[in-house]
Order: C-alpha cells, then structure tokens, then sequence
C-alpha cells in the first residue's frame, strides 16, 4: 500500500523519468525487421515518410513506429526483433498485397517466389546488415545481437541495446514458397515432417530464442484463430474469408513434434494466434514434460477485457503464470478493446491490472507488435513514446516493482531460463 503522505506522492508524480530510465525496458515482439525485409526500410532513418507522418495515429501498412532512433529514444533495452514472411492467402484474400505486389517487384521475388524458410533467413541477416550500418556511428547507442541468453546481460551491462531474432508462423519452417499456396499437397508427411525439424534446427542455431506457431493461416504444425481485425473488411472477401477458419482444430502430428523439439532444444514456444485447443494441446505436452518457463504470448490480450478469441481465458492466464510463464500485452485498440476508440492507454492497463489479478505481477510484459501492419493506441503511436505507459502507471499509483517487472524484468527472467 502506498502512503499518503503528500511529500511521497510529489516524489513519486517527479520520478517517473528516473524509473523508466533505470529499469530494463523490453518488447518481446517489434516487427521493424518486417519494414526492413519488404520494403527496405532504412532503419537507422528517424525522418518518416510523409504518409507515415499523416497516418502516425492509425493503420498505415508503411508506418515506420519502430526505426532504430526510436528505439533508443523509447529507452527501449532489449528488442525481440520479429521476422514474418507473409502466407501466400494474404495474395488470394487482400486485394491491397496484390497491388504492393505490382509496386514493389523486389518485394515479389524476395519473399513471394523463394521458400519460406529462405525468406525468413534473409529477412534475419538483412535485420542483421541495419543493426551493423547503425553501428558504424560511433556516436549512436549500440545494438548488440544476442546468440544466447548470456549475451543479454552483458549487452545492458555496456549499456547497449540487446537484439534477439524471433519468428512468427510455422510456415517459416516450410520449404515451399508464397507462390504455391496452399502447398503441394502430394508432397510427402515424412519430407514436410522432416523440413520442419531441420529449419526449426537451423533457426535455433542461428541465434532465434523463440518461433511464433500460429499466425493468419494453417500451416504444417497448427491451426490459427481467425485473425482480421474488422477495418481490413474493405480489403478482401469478408464472408469468404471468414468461412475459411476453422476454430475447433489444434496442433497437427507434425506441430506436436515441433513442440516436443522445441522444448528439446530449449527454444521459447510462443503461443499467440493458436486456437484455443492448440493452447491447450501445448499446454498439455508442457505438463508431460513438468517444464516451466519454456512458453510465452509474446502479443496477447485478456478475453475477460475483450471477448475475442484471440485473447487468453482466465484459466489460460492462471495456467502461463503458474507455470513462469509471460504474456505481452498487444499494443492494439483493436484486440485489447471491447469498444471502438482511438485511445487505448486505458485498456494496456485495464489488461495488466486483470491478468495479475488472475495470475500474478510475474506474468506481464511489453508486447507492442509496432510496424506489424497494426493500429496502436494514439497515446503511444511509436517506440518513441513508450515511456509514457511508465508515467500513466506512476500516476495510477502502481508500485515501482510492479512496474519494473511489466516494463522488463519478467521479459529478462524468462529469456534467461526459458532460452537455454
């Protein structure tokens, strides 16, 4: 409880700055490598495009809210950089992906003609290849790129920024291309199986802590919840694409196999976009195992907050807290708000004050899903601005360590023993 006396609450409404400057901040899931990899983003460019500028407040498919110069005036410590290739449906289903497709040739042979698997490693290193120009002024704050666990801390410890790689969507593990959606699907269980396994190696080797299963479409290892928020209606077939999921099915044998890998190697299973019987089929495996702290939602809401099934149950949020699990909350109106607003400040809270209520402070992080074609609070519409969610929680009276811990101590804890 905090005290009432005034001279503690002026030191407390004068310290935010000071609190946000000197916890770790992290973001378990940042997309800048998507601005990188599709549109050739310049990420050490802090001068936004025009539209970007115009657009700063709602969805705009070219925003650039997480650049490296925002990174580092957000205090941003770690960054769970975020590779995604699009499935080929977004070609079929989103009238807009076709005409980038004619706009951007490059975009087209790049991502949409190879395999998956390549394209997400080339997004990785090209991550890699702007982390590394940034790096050449040596007047700019530092990115180190994190391997291991181990490499975290000594990143902060030299007060550079930590860049882990991560990937969202088992098709990542695929070796069939966009092109082909869906896939051959004469090609053989045992050649897709064993694809799987050896890019979920390769990926692992190469230093990404953790692979995001589900995402927009089915792919080789799972099913994922029907995942268009409703302003992208006007961009495709809407009564077509909403009979396209199917809701009541999980894991495939193959996604089993990748589970049972995964927590082999050591390697963080992120669970968000799974349907609800895919979470509970992982959760499942993880108790087979008695594992702890191997399972994250690295962007998620709470569906007692907002009914969609997206978001986690209560049980859901009591299962990943008792078992040292994190979840990170989505900076998205559109998934944290049961309502249709602008301004979301108000829900990230309402989402964390719920999931410790049914969980505990050790469960909740930073999520922000920024430059993941999303449309964030107007409060916060880029990496720049994220202290601001350190000064809305001070003036709510949240304890120092409680928001430490959303902030990035939770995130920290679980990279280093959930990461082996």
């Amino acid at each position: 409880m905090v005290s009432q006396d005034s001279s503690l609450i002026k030191a407390i409404t004068m310290n935010w700055e000071k609190l946000h400057q000197t916890s770790v901040v992290a973001d378990l899931h940042c997309h800048s490598a998507i601005k990188s990899s599709i549109f050739n983003r310049n990420l050490s460019d802090n001068k936004g495009k025009f539209l970007s500028r115009l657009f700063k407040e709602k969805f705009w498919p070219f925003s650039n809210r997480a650049s490296f110069p925002k990174l580092m005036k957000g205090g941003l410590d770690i960054m769970l950089s975020t590779a995604y290739i699009p499935e080929g449906g977004w070609y079929s289903d989103v009238s807009k992906a076709k005409w980038i497709l004619n706009l951007f040739p490059s975009v087209k042979k790049s991502i949409y003609e190879q395999s998956y698997f390549n394209a997400t490693h080339d997004a990785i290193m090209k991550m890699e290849s702007q982390a590394g120009e940034w790096n050449k002024n040596e007047d700019n704050r530092q990115i180190y790129i994190c391997r291991e666990a181990k490499d975290i801390k000594k990143a902060i410890k030299k007060g550079h920024m930590a860049l882990i790689h991560s990937v969202e969507g088992a098709h990542s593990l695929q070796n069939n291309s966009a092109k082909s959606y869906p896939h051959d699907i004469s090609e053989s269980y045992q050649k897709k199986e064993t694809d799987a396994l050896d890019n979920l190696q390769k990926l692992y080797d190469s230093g990404v802590a953790y692979l995001t299963l589900a995402h927009f479409y089915p792919n080789d290892c799972v099913y994922p919840v029907f995942p268009w928020p409703e302003y992208a209606s006007s961009h495709g077939d809407w009564a077509t694409m909403l009979g396209k999921w199917d809701e009541t099915k999980g894991l495939t044998p193959i996604g089993e196999k990748v589970v049972e890998k995964m927590l082999e190697l050591g390697m963080l299973i992120d669970i968000c976009h799974c349907t609800p019987l895919a979470r509970q089929q992982i959760f499942d495996i993880v108790d087979h195992h008695k594992a702890q702290e191997c399972l994250l939602a690295s962007h998620v809401g709470a569906f007692s907050v907002n009914r969609n099934m997206y978001n986690f149950t209560d049980r859901e949020i009591k299962w990943m807290s008792d078992h040292g699990c994190v979840m990170g909350i989505i900076f998205m109106n559109y998934w944290l708000s049961p309502t249709d607003t602008g301004l979301g400040l108000r829900y990230i809270e309402e989402t964390i004050d719920h999931m410790r209520s049914v969980g505990s402070s050790d469960c909740v992080a930073i999520g922000t899903d920024f430059d993941g074609f999303t449309d964030p609070p107007d409060e916060i519409v880029d990496m720049s601005q994220l202290p601001r969610i350190t000064k809305y929680l001070k003036s709510l009276r949240y304890p120092d360590d409680v928001i430490q811990k959303f902030l990035g101590e939770n995130a920290l804890r679980l990279l280093q023993n959930g990461w082996k």
